[in-house]
């Protein structure tokens, strides 16, 4: 069955759906389950967090969406080469501080600095040169998932950028198996480390970019 996709830019009134579905998302990815074992835990944790994270960044980088029927299935945020993240002070009045009502201040933190150390291979690269964009949050549908609408959205990614000048496109995954997913779109692995994660263990992460 063909699947009509629509792509298009995510709308203000839009934001909770996408987070909704990011949360949907990302409840099983090892990003968050390593760090945020309790399932409600984790739940609150990222509605939360990707609800803050929207309203903070809204209008300030590129948030991009897929859907079928009206419905939402995939949204990304695509940050270009003049994105700078915003301040401290920006987060607190978008109400950052709600998330430690929900999840402990001790989980919060400890994936904070995680995600600054597995970010920053792409932030050091993407200050190598002035046509680098950086995806830092994609996600799909479960239910849509493996039906090829994750290489049908890259590839309006990629005809976006290109449009505005991007000739390279990065980010960084810590599964397996969205790394074979990458590297099956063309992307080729820059940078590889393991991350400490709180019960001692390790936790791969992967960079990869891809050519325009």
């Amino acid at each position: 069955m063909c699947m009509e996709i629509e792509f298009g830019i995510l709308k203000r009134g839009e934001l909770k759906e996408s987070v909704e579905l990011a949360t949907r998302a990302y409840m099983d990815y090892e990003y968050f389950t390593n760090f945020f074992p309790d399932a409600e835990e984790r739940r609150n944790a990222l509605r939360s967090m990707m609800y803050r994270a929207g309203l903070t960044n809204f209008g300030k980088t590129h948030f991009l969406t897929a859907k079928i029927d009206g419905k939402m299935v995939a949204v990304a945020q695509i940050d270009d080469p003049q994105y700078r993240r915003p301040s401290v002070l920006r987060f607190l009045i978008h109400g950052w501080l709600m998330v430690y009502i929900g999840a402990k201040i001790k989980h919060v933190n400890n994936w904070l600095s995680m995600d600054t150390v597995a970010s920053k291979p792409c932030h050091d690269y993407q200050k190598s040169s002035s046509d680098i964009w950086y995806t830092s949050s994609v996600t799909v549908e479960p239910a849509f998932q493996r039906k090829g609408i994750g290489s049908k959205f890259i590839g309006f990614w990629e005809d976006y950028i290109r449009e505005r000048g991007g000739k390279q496109l990065i980010l960084f995954t810590n599964s397996e198996k969205n790394l074979a997913f990458y590297r099956k779109n063309g992307f080729e692995i820059f940078d590889e480390r393991d991350i400490s994660i709180p019960d001692g263990g390790k936790m791969k992460s992967w960079s990869v970019r891809k050519t325009l």
